[in-house]
């Protein structure tokens, strides 16, 4: 096997590796855990392709529910079907959709909260500031591929950069011993989330586990390998190239140790594929000594939320799903003890019209966002909850809510949580200096204890 077979074969050997093969090896040289009862993660559940939340959480009083349903029409609940939420926000009573009885029992429980009408934001933005086109928007308004980016990087006036869990763990230097990589763990793949200036992230599957370099099974490549990384002779491509190679193996190797030292979850877990990812978090976390960190992110995609047509039917299909793999998390996270260290939080592209296409719902803008985790001081809803009038100086046509919470404001939130300082806030938030005081960027202080 010539050098230039061997670079090729490699590579496509290595192509699901990509993120692993940035890691120095030195970094792999200890992982001895300095991790104490200190350790905190959050999760990003991110829900994709634009979930209807006006439709998880509902208003139950008498007058709102009947502006409600006015201008939802088909798309509405009944109002018997609607899981009661303790206690009222603004002086109304709250419901969530009848698939939601787990988030129903944390939020009566004060486990869970859901923060309402929160979306993307450049600065301060009204209504009629919109119109007068004197305020810096999102790029990509209403476009799934650009609001997933916004939510991903909280950077919405720019295509490109970092995110936020990414820059999260960047501003927490210090905390992770282990490999770095640990710090950032994907069950969907590449992401936005969690890219960092410093720190990557590393993908592992929610059956499979741990992707591995094809092709160390053969005699002949492995001898090749072995002969690149020893030549003296071999270019600096070369070099870097196999450093990358070995690099993404100890990783792998890594993590596979790692996660045979996991113990045998007692909390059940169905068998779809977002209850499967979520007991994989949950293995994850629980070994968090043993990689070495007491910071961590998660990523989790649970995609199909694009209803144009069917909104109800579809509704009533994926949501227990949800319902039950955040649930059954938040069992595990009780069974082992760390129900005050992780906090998981949802995201997604935008909310949706509150009106109805005739068939389902289009994309809109501001949305509600679960939060869950013992560290919520739950049992109460947070952010101003919009009036569903066609009047609503919120409303941006066809009930598509302008967000009265700035994403900056909830992550700001985690951030504190997370033990980011506030003189590293604008690093990990670079717009948090629109909102911080604002309207849209207050309302959610304390939402995090500790």
């Amino acid at each position: 096997m010539n050098r230039r077979h061997f670079l090729r074969y490699g590579l496509n050997s290595a192509v699901s590796m990509t993120a692993a093969s940035t890691l120095p090896i030195s970094l792999l040289s200890s992982a001895k855990a300095r991790a104490t009862q200190d350790y905190r993660a959050v999760v990003c559940v991110l829900l994709a392709g634009g979930a209807d939340s006006f439709n998880i959480l509902v208003p139950r009083s008498e007058t709102a529910y009947g502006r409600y349903q006015s201008r939802r029409s088909d798309l509405a609940l009944s109002q018997q079907t609607l899981l009661p939420l303790n206690g009222e926000h603004e002086g109304v009573s709250f419901g969530l959709h009848p698939a939601m009885s787990s988030l129903q029992q944390r939020f009566n429980a004060g486990q869970a909260t859901v923060v309402t009408n929160i979306g993307p934001l450049v600065e301060p933005t009204s209504r009629a500031a919109l119109e007068a086109e004197s305020v810096r928007l999102p790029l990509g308004l209403f476009s799934h591929s650009d609001q997933i980016l916004s939510w991903q990087t909280a950077t919405p006036a720019n295509r490109a950069g970092t995110g936020f869990g990414g820059r999260l763990i960047d501003a927490l230097p210090g905390m992770n011993s282990g490999l770095s990589l640990a710090g950032n763990i994907s069950l969907s793949g590449n992401n936005s989330f969690q890219s960092g200036a410093a720190t990557g992230s590393y993908a592992i599957n929610a059956n499979s586990g741990v992707k591995t370099i094809g092709g160390f099974d053969n005699d002949l490549f492995k001898r090749s390998f072995e002969r690149l990384m020893t030549d003296p002779s071999a270019s600096t491509l070369q070099t870097v190239y196999g450093s990358k190679i070995q690099s993404a193996i100890d990783a792998g190797e890594f993590f596979n140790s790692a996660l045979g030292q996991a113990l045998p979850l007692v909390t059940p877990f169905a068998g779809d594929s977002f209850s499967l990812a979520m007991k994989r978090i949950a293995e994850l976390a629980s070994l968090h000594e043993q990689l070495g960190v007491t910071r961590q992110t998660f990523f989790v995609t649970y995609g199909g939320w694009d209803h144009h047509e069917d909104t109800l039917g579809q509704q009533a299909d994926m949501l227990p799903a949800l319902d039950a793999g955040l649930g059954q998390f938040q069992a595990a996270m009780e069974e082992l003890g760390l129900s005050n260290q992780v906090t998981t939080f949802t995201i997604s592209d935008f909310g949706r019209t509150l009106t109805s296409n005739g068939k389902g719902s289009d994309h809109g803008w501001g949305g509600n966002a679960m939060v869950l985790g013992g560290a919520v001081q739950g049992g109460q809803l947070y952010g101003h909850f919009p009036e569903q009038v066609e009047d609503n100086p919120l409303d941006v046509g066809r009930g598509r809510y302008l967000p009265s919470t700035a994403v900056d404001a909830m992550y700001a939130e985690v951030s504190r949580w997370m033990g980011v300082s506030p003189d590293a806030m604008n690093t990990v938030l670079p717009n948090w200096r629109n909102f911080e005081g604002s309207a849209q960027g207050t309302g959610l202080t304390g939402m995090l204890a500790g």
